[in-house]
């Protein structure tokens, strides 16, 4: 391990990595988590950012999005005192470019699931199936190892339904049937289209793994979290007579109203939701 330092602006190493969009970082003195299959241990003290890893520093740039121009993106998406107060309140929240496959497997596990569910099932799967890394980590599986997996193995995950469909998709992505990498070059509508072809991934999960991986910041994924608090500030503005239609309508207007860089407000909205639902715990 190497440990080096890297400068930040505008950034917030705890409101990124607890703000729900990825389920393998622990905190103690230190976050520590996995990318690329290494171990990676980091802290913040002011706007110096610890990395204990060896990884290169550009890696861990480019997985935390240090390259995002934060001011053009709170300009952007700035638009009333609502989102101008999580502005404030949270300010340094940034989406993390994460891994598609591990993305992807994570979303459909969150299929009418928990986070703490998540996590848990996604944990399992790694010491089932990945490789050890040490202290207690372990790599994510790849397609090729989860597809030679049979559904019965599966079960100490705890995964439920969603062990077929990942199962299925490794499958798909080892014999080379879907190419889930190619979605970066696609744009956003495309890239929504192909994912869809995926059994267990309706359009929330579609707009996570486009958002989360790929870095489609016009993405705008509704869940109950976010159809919740949309309604409570910007019920007014969203008219849809069809019910099925209604996060549809959401995201829509989001994307008119918050504009190109919506995904980062997406985030900003999720965390201050999940901030109210832990009060009430």
């Amino acid at each position: 391990m190497n440990v080096y330092s890297i400068r930040t602006v505008d950034f917030d190493l705890n409101n990124t990595l607890s703000c729900g969009q990825v389920f393998r970082w622990q905190k103690n003195q230190w976050w520590t988590g996995v990318i690329k299959g290494t171990l990676v241990r980091a802290k913040q003290d002011g706007d110096e950012l610890s990395i204990d890893s060896s990884l290169e520093k550009i890696v861990i740039q480019d997985y935390f999005r240090l390259d995002d121009d934060m001011q053009q993106i709170y300009s952007s998406i700035n638009c009333d005192v609502k989102i101008a107060s999580l502005i404030k309140n949270y300010r340094g929240l940034r989406l993390i470019r994460q891994e598609p496959w591990e993305c992807l497997v994570s979303y459909i596990c969150s299929s009418n699931n928990t986070i703490r569910n998540i996590t848990n099932s996604i944990r399992r799967l790694c010491e089932c199936f990945g490789e050890r890394i040490e202290n207690g980590y372990y790599s994510f599986p790849s397609p090729e190892a989860l597809s030679m997996v049979k559904l019965c193995d599966m079960e100490p995950c705890r995964m439920g339904f969603r062990a077929s469909r990942v199962i299925e998709i490794a499958s798909r992505i080892a014999q080379r049937e879907f190419d889930l990498e190619g979605i970066e070059s696609l744009s956003f509508e495309e890239g929504r289209r192909k994912l869809l072809k995926i059994n267990g991934v309706g359009n929330k999960i579609a707009d996570c793994v486009l958002l989360f991986a790929f870095g489609k910041l016009e993405s705008f994924p509704v869940d109950t979290h976010i159809e919740q608090i949309m309604g409570r500030l910007y019920g007014e503005h969203i008219k849809c007579a069809s019910k099925n239609k209604k996060r549809d309508e959401i995201a829509k207007f989001a994307r008119r109203y918050f504009g190109t860089y919506c995904g980062y407000a997406q985030e900003y909205l999720y965390l201050e939701d999940l901030g109210r639902d832990k009060h009430k715990e």
